[in-house]
């Protein structure tokens, strides 16, 4: 019996321990999937920007990946490695700059991978390359040659002609390589010196595609600005000079201004000038070298000289020496001086040059600018701005009322009689057209300190319920004194308020405001209250009184 017992025990239970091992490895597997799936799986499939994603060869392009899971990418142009291990960040970005190498127009592709090494960890990008052509040298003599050089054509495009300032160049065919580049050696002709144009089109590309690019024919030179006063500062560049060429002069009217200039290797140089005095008109401007750059083989130039004076100092006070000296007018020309349309006294005579020198004193400021002119008699002018250099007014000093002053409306009983009395006299002289009601402003005397420059000034007052003086309750503007009374026409109800005031000087600088004081208004004190309604009171009992004691008599008589 005990042997059946153990034998059916043992039957149930090795059943039993088959299917807890079955669920144990079952569980551990799945935990195992979802551990891998969670650490390798990217929520979001890879993806890149180009900036830009089109342009010619040579385009310098910015590449931005997004969602990668890797450490290190890999970049590839149409299936080529052209950068790698470029590091990734935690959160699976990178940046990255490439230069597009030679290929033909048309659509490319750029493709970047990751060491991850996982499907989704992939993304591409299309680039689309437009044609151009380069000149190189960039400055040439006529009869040198020099190579025109094409990228970006389509692949094997024949027939690819160059253009001189627009026309053909006979002779100049050629055909694009399989990456659409071309070069074609070029004479230059014989033409003129300075900037041309030289473009190309071929049996595919027309012309406008590809545009024209700047061509010097040397020697040749740039002056900038061409116009101006006297003291312009120019800036000369010069293009083709012989290599190291020394001695560039450059002239004003023949009278040098730049010596001893020395071009750089590929003949070109820089310098500036300054434009000496000289009457109002066309100046020429000659540049020329030694003797292989000689005077007469760049053209000159034409530069404008316009009027102009300038003030010393430029700002001051009433009373104070200016001198004004003026330029670019014509010669021996009679010229008046004028202060803010105000004729000075005296005019002067320009030299040779058209300059002038004249010295006044400055009449009476009144404003923050004043315009200085000169008129010539041959109608040549220029004008020029002083400016005051007067300190702003400070802040004024509060006197009067105190702060925390309580200030009655009505003082006395007979205050509040004669206001009475006033206004039922008002009742029947009042007209239509008067405003009805009557104000009785408080007896205030607002007195302030006049600040430091601020003998000239005018002053602002203003008073507000609020701190903020947001909305004022009076404003008073150009007041010529340092105190203000109150006025009837003033509206100031019982309340608290604050008051301050600032100054404004004659050339209109502002000063600060003061700082704010509190004052009270009241309508009277508690006593004349009491005593304005206790004395009408008693008046009319002293008055009714007789009448009454008589009417009561009369009746008990009756």
């Amino acid at each position: 019996m005990l042997k059946k017992q153990i034998y059916y025990q043992i039957k149930r239970y090795i059943p039993m321990r088959i299917k807890v091992w079955q669920v144990l490895v079952f569980s551990l597997f799945s935990a195992s999937l979802v551990a891998t799936s969670m650490y390798t799986t990217p929520v979001h499939a890879a993806s890149l920007t180009l900036n830009p994603d089109s342009g010619t060869v040579g385009t310098q392009v910015t590449i931005t990946g997004d969602s990668f899971t890797g450490r290190l990418a890999t970049i590839k142009w149409n299936g080529r490695i052209v950068a790698q291990n470029i590091p990734i960040n935690e959160k699976g970005e990178f940046k990255h700059t490439v230069l597009i190498p030679r290929a033909a127009k048309g659509s490319h592709t750029i493709e970047v991978t990751d060491d991850s090494h996982w499907s989704g960890s992939t993304a591409s990008a299309v680039f689309k390359i437009v044609p151009k052509i380069e000149a190189s040298p960039k400055v040439a003599r006529p009869n040198s040659e020099i190579m025109v050089l094409g990228t970006g054509f389509p692949a094997g495009e024949t027939g690819i002609t160059i253009t001189w300032d627009g026309m053909d160049i006979k002779g100049t065919p050629a055909s694009a390589n399989l990456d659409g580049s071309w070069s074609i050696n070029l004479t230059i002709p014989l033409t003129t010196k300075g900037n041309h144009y030289i473009g190309a089109f071929g049996n595919i590309t027309p012309a406008d595609e590809i545009g024209q690019i700047d061509f010097i024919v040397g020697p040749a030179a740039k002056i900038e600005p061409l116009a101006g006063p006297v003291g312009t500062k120019i800036k000369a560049e010069g293009f083709g000079f012989r290599t190291g060429e020394d001695g560039i002069t450059i002239a004003f009217d023949g009278e040098i201004i730049v010596c001893n200039v020395v071009a750089n290797a590929d003949g070109s140089w820089t310098s500036a000038a300054e434009i000496p005095p000289g009457t109002r008109g066309h100046h020429k401007i000659t540049v020329y070298g030694s003797s292989f750059t000689p005077i007469g083989t760049i053209p000159d130039f034409s530069f404008e000289v316009t009027p102009q004076i300038v003030l010393e100092p430029t700002s001051g006070n009433q009373g104070a020496k200016v001198t004004a000296l003026g330029t670019g007018f014509a010669k021996n020309e009679k010229v008046s001086i004028n202060f803010n349309n105000i004729t000075l006294d005296t005019s002067t005579i320009t030299d040779d040059r058209g300059s002038f020198r004249f010295t006044f004193l400055v009449p009476q400021l009144k404003g923050k600018t004043h315009v200085v002119s000169a008129a010539g008699n041959t109608g040549n002018s220029a004008q020029a701005t002083f400016t005051p250099n007067k300190p702003s007014p400070a802040a004024p000093q509060l006197k009067s009322p105190h702060p925390d002053t309580v200030l009655k409306i009505y003082n006395s009983v007979g205050d509040v009689f004669a206001a009475t009395l006033k206004y039922t006299a008002g009742l029947f002289t009042r007209t239509r057209n008067q405003q009805d009601g009557y104000s009785q402003a408080p007896k205030i005397v607002f007195i302030w300190t006049q600040p430091a420059h601020a003998e000239d000034a005018q002053y602002s007052l203003q008073v507000s319920s609020e701190i903020d003086f947001a909305t004022p309750a009076m404003v008073k503007n150009n007041l010529q004194n340092t105190r203000y009374v109150v006025s009837q026409q003033d509206v100031l109800p019982p309340g608290t308020y604050y008051w301050r005031t600032k100054a404004i000087d004659s050339i209109g600088n502002e000063g600060p405001w003061s700082e704010a004081w509190k004052f009270e208004v009241i309508l009277m004190p508690s006593g004349v209250l009491i005593l304005s309604i206790a004395i009408p009171a008693l008046f009319t009992i002293l008055i009714l009184a007789p009448i009454v004691i008589a009417w009561r008599s009369r009746r008990q008589n009756w």
